[in-house]
This record gives C-alpha cells, structure tokens and sequence, in this order.
C-alpha cells in the first residue's frame, strides 16, 4: 500500500525532531555588572566566620587558638542549665558552683565547679558541660534517703551509700533509725563505716525484696554494731533482729505468723537465731524457742 504523499514525502516517514537540553546562558563581566545576586544566609555567614577564624587561629598556635576564643563575645555565656535536681534548687546549685552569665564560655573553671557542688552533703554525682557558643550544663545526682536518721541535729537523711545528709523538706514516709547516736549531720566519720554499712544493707534488703513488709517498717532502733529492734505498723510485736541474713529473718518471721500465733500475747519475736524464732509474752519473759517449718537461707 502505498503511503500518502504531501509536496512528495511519505507523511509516515516523516523524522521526529530531537530535544536537546539548552546550554545556560554566558555572561561576560560587563554584563553582570549591576545584576543583584543572592545573598548567602546570615548563619552561614557567621558560621564560616567562625571556622575561618578558628582555622586562622590554629595556624597561629594552640596557645593563640585559646586566647582567641576566650576574647571572643561569641563564647559569652547566656544560659546556665541545671538537670537532675529534685531537693536543690537552681539558683543554689549556680550559686554553688560559681558560675555566672556574661562570664566568656572557655573562662569558667569547671574542675572547681565540680569539687565545689561534690563538697556539697545533699549532691552525690556531678557532670559539668560546656555547650557552644553560649551554653553551660550542671547535671547533678541528688542523695536519694532510703530512711531518717534521729541525730543530734534533729532528722537528716540516709542514703543506699550509707552517708548522713541534711535535708530541706523532710519525707515523713520513711523508717526512722533511732539510737545510732554516732551519725550527725558534721559526723563525717559515721558515713560510711561498717555499722552504718550494715544496716543500710538491711533495710535495702526489706525495700527491695519485701515491699509489704517495708510499707509497714516504722522504726528501726539500733542496739549494737550488728543488732537491733525493729516496729511495724500491723500489729507485729516489736522485732529483734541482726543486719545480716535479712531475707531469711523475714521469711522465719512469715512462716511464725503463718502458724496463727496469738501475736497480741506477744511482746517481742527474736529473728537472731538459726533456724529458730524466740518469742516472749512480756519483756522479762523467758523466751520460747519456736522452730520454723522451712529451711532458713
């Protein structure tokens, strides 16, 4: 078949043409005179001012490097931020640690700050941190008491450390120690010795591991370096017990009152023995060895 003719070629063959990306225009330097580019944005600006002037710095010396950038308005501190605190305020944290706004970023001396805030009774951990250009960061762990102490300065806490510490507001859901009359609030050598060791151990071992048996813990007074008498809440007779082998003078005392004992006949259960609980009627009674149904750990 023959294909239609128009002014002598084949409509059909006709060639398509071809696109081809257009070269951007030239311009002389005549002819951008007067053309108004764009700007660069400000903060790329001042960005690769910075990294030019501290590049040119650095060519100069470490030493120059440092003074530059302490004479620098750019590094003029503008915010303090203070996290971690609960009992602190931030106003006594700053003030602790000397620090201020408008001092330059790189003339804060932190290693003072950070010995300063640890001297602190109420602080436990510090990290200070410089944030660029215009920032410092005080991250403070405060002493968390885990019971009161009754000291000679009234009641201060007792950390899991077993360090004394005054507090600002005090929590009155937290067992009392009694009698432990070597802890103060200036004692430095009562915090953390062994007495005060042992019986941190012993109430993290009812806060941990029996959380009914602590909602009920009222008063722990301390009898000697290793013993003493313990007052709950729900009716059980005052408790003799020894820092050690917490759990398994719990789980003595537990078995004993599972047997259905006339507890309000009672004036003390002694948990000190092994493999045994004692029980008297009245303070000067001779105690009844009473032996539990179950191994004690």
């Amino acid at each position: 078949m023959a294909s239609r003719m128009y002014n002598g070629r084949a409509l059909g063959s006709q060639s398509r043409k071809r696109w081809r990306r257009k070269s951007p225009p030239t311009f002389t330097v005549a002819q951008l005179d007067g053309i108004a580019l764009p700007k660069p944005k400000a903060r790329r600006v001042v960005g690769w001012a910075v990294v030019v002037g501290l590049v040119a710095a650095l060519g100069a010396g470490i030493p120059d490097a440092y003074s530059g950038l302490q004479g620098s308005d750019l590094f003029t501190v503008r915010q303090i931020s203070v996290v971690g605190h609960q009992l602190l305020t931030e106003e006594d944290v700053v003030a602790r640690a000397g620090l201020s706004v408008g001092s330059n970023l790189f003339h804060a001396d932190l290693a003072a700050a950070t010995d300063s805030l640890k001297s602190h009774p109420m602080v436990r951990k510090v990290l200070l941190l410089r944030q660029p250009p215009a920032g410092l960061v005080i991250s403070v762990e405060e002493r968390s008491p885990i019971s009161l102490v009754a000291s000679m300065d009234g009641l201060i806490g007792l950390d899991r450390d077993a360090r004394c510490f005054p507090l600002p507001t005090v929590p009155f859901d937290l067992p009392i120690v009694t009698s432990f009359a070597s802890v103060t609030t200036d004692s430095v050598e009562a915090e953390g010795s062994e007495a005060a060791q042992r019986l941190v151990g012993f109430l993290l071992t009812i806060q941990e591991r029996y959380p009914d048996v602590w909602a009920t813990l009222s008063e722990v007074s301390v009898l000697s370096p290793t013993d003493a008498r313990v007052h709950l809440t729900d009716g059980t007779p005052e408790l003799l017990v020894r820092y050690d082998r917490a759990g398994a003078q719990i789980e003595n005392l537990k078995a004993f009152v599972a047997r259905g004992p006339r507890l309000a006949e009672l004036a003390y259960i002694d948990l000190r023995y092994e493999n045994q609980v004692v029980a008297g009627r009245t303070a000067t009674d001779a105690p009844t060895a009473l032996v539990p149904s179950h191994p004690v750990f």
